[in-house]
């Protein structure tokens, strides 16, 4: 990854630490209850890792459904309001692209829009990492935003701070999950307040 890149991360998990109140009170309901069902509907068991999981939102509806969810993040300013957010939740400050969990530990990996934030440089280790995390025939979820390239966005109401974005085209995903392991059970392009976004279901082989 070159320095410029790395820099751009920086500023990104930085941004997040700012954000991290105003992020939750726009996202917070803005539940996607469709592709969290189908997804605890695929879970051969209830262990759950949300990989990027911001304000706990997501861990939260797991928790409600009895699913043993863990949110992971990078940012610590976003886990300090999921903790206030979801008192009861299970929330550690990792980078998801290196954890410490032993092999096969979790059912499901959910991860929602935070592959966005992973360079293309950086894309396949973090999904293999994702393969050795699953049990056998374990789900994965991820949805990343549509599109070629990256860019450095700043958004008025995040105070126009510096946020990443990383896009990916379907064939382009779908490939870094076959090369690292999986299998693709659904991959469809959705439309969201005006941006496209890419939603795959896959698969440990």
């Amino acid at each position: 990854m070159g320095d410029a890149v790395k820099e751009e991360i920086k500023e990104a998990i930085k941004a997040y630490d700012k954000i991290a109140s105003l992020y939750a009170s726009y996202k917070s309901e803005k539940l996607l209850q469709y592709q969290l069902n189908k997804f605890i509907s695929l879970l051969k068991g209830k262990k759950v890792l949300d990989a990027g999981c911001g304000t706990g939102r997501d861990v939260d509806y797991f928790n409600e459904e009895g699913i043993e969810a863990v949110g992971i993040d990078t940012s610590k300013g976003m886990l300090e309001e999921a903790k206030k957010r979801v008192p009861d939740g299970k929330f550690i400050h990792l980078d998801f692209s290196k954890t410490k969990f032993p092999d096969n530990s979790f059912h499901g990996i959910w991860c929602m829009a935070s592959l966005g934030d992973v360079t293309k440089d950086d894309i396949s280790k973090v999904l293999k990492e994702f393969n050795r995390l699953l049990d056998k025939q374990g789900i994965l979820y991820t949805a990343v935003k549509h599109g070629k390239g990256q860019e450095v966005v700043k958004k008025r109401k995040y105070n126009d701070l510096p946020r990443l974005y990383v896009y990916y085209e379907k064939a382009e995903l779908e490939d870094f999950l076959k090369k690292a392991g999986f299998s693709i059970i659904n991959s469809i392009v959705s439309e969201d307040e005006g941006r496209e976004w890419l939603e795959i279901f896959a698969k440990k082989i």
